[in-house]
């Protein structure tokens, strides 16, 4: 009722530069548009039945050639649909006063850090489904150097390190490592609990590896399959990252 009162009593100028969020709303339907000088993505968030439950704007940036594509703001649909699930379950809990703790890493956290780290779990669920379906094949352009782009290196030997399949005197023998690109990794990585009693990963001596390597250089630099390799490691650190905050 606000929106709409809004919408009347707003100046011409704010009636245009804001009527794709109301649109948005209105048709439920993700909308890309320029306002303000910077482009904007509004999504429509909705409830379990469908109702809306509010809108999100998103600023993309001044560069029209940066324009969101489909397959981007799918994924960014995606993550929200994860945080609404995640809002509805906290919510069930706390209406019948009784808190479910998934693992013994939520019991000491805040009802927000909870909330983090039961998303960061799902994304990381989401992405280890895509990997268990991955061809073998896929890595096999990997396989193929006998010594790697810097950046494929970098993504391959932190995998290494995180499941413990070499240590780090043993990171720089890309002959090993090699024998270590298989079925049998992907298989580990799509079975990786980093909230296991049994992991021991040291994220700073992985963020150490990494060097500030960001998800659009792995994109220029290395391949589809490196980069799902990449978005693992930031998925499980994300999760841990939470998981520590106890």
């Amino acid at each position: 009722k606000q929106w709409y009162q809004r919408r009347v009593r707003g100046s011409e100028e704010e009636t245009v530069q804001s009527d794709y969020l109301f649109d948005c709303l209105e048709r439920g339907e993700d909308m890309q548009n320029r306002a303000y000088g910077t482009d904007h993505l509004a999504m429509s968030i909705v409830g379990r039945e469908k109702e809306p439950l509010f809108v999100m704007d998103l600023d993309t940036g001044k560069d029209k050639a940066n324009i969101l594509k489909p397959v981007q703001v799918r994924s960014i649909r995606s993550l929200y649909t994860k945080m609404v699930a995640v809002f509805y379950e906290l919510l069930a809990e706390y209406s019948s006063d009784e808190k479910k703790y998934e693992n013994s890493w939520e019991e000491p956290l805040p009802d927000d850090l909870r909330f983090a780290l039961r998303f960061e779990k799902r994304v990381l669920e989401d992405l280890k489904k895509k990997m268990s379906s991955m061809d073998i094949n896929a890595l096999s352009e990997i396989k193929s150097y006998n010594e790697p782009p810097p950046i494929i290196a970098t993504v391959i030997q932190v995998i290494m390190l995180m499941l413990g399949i070499c240590g780090e005197s043993e990171l720089q023998e890309w002959t090993k490592i090699k024998s270590n690109i298989n079925a049998d990794l992907i298989k580990r990585m799509a079975k990786f609990d980093p909230l296991s009693k049994d992991q021991q990963i040291d994220i700073h001596k992985v963020n150490d590896r990494l060097k500030g390597l960001t998800a659009s250089e792995v994109k220029k630099g290395g391949s589809m399959p490196t980069f799902l390799l990449y978005q693992w490691i930031i998925d499980v650190i994300s999760v841990l990252r939470v998981g520590e905050s106890r």
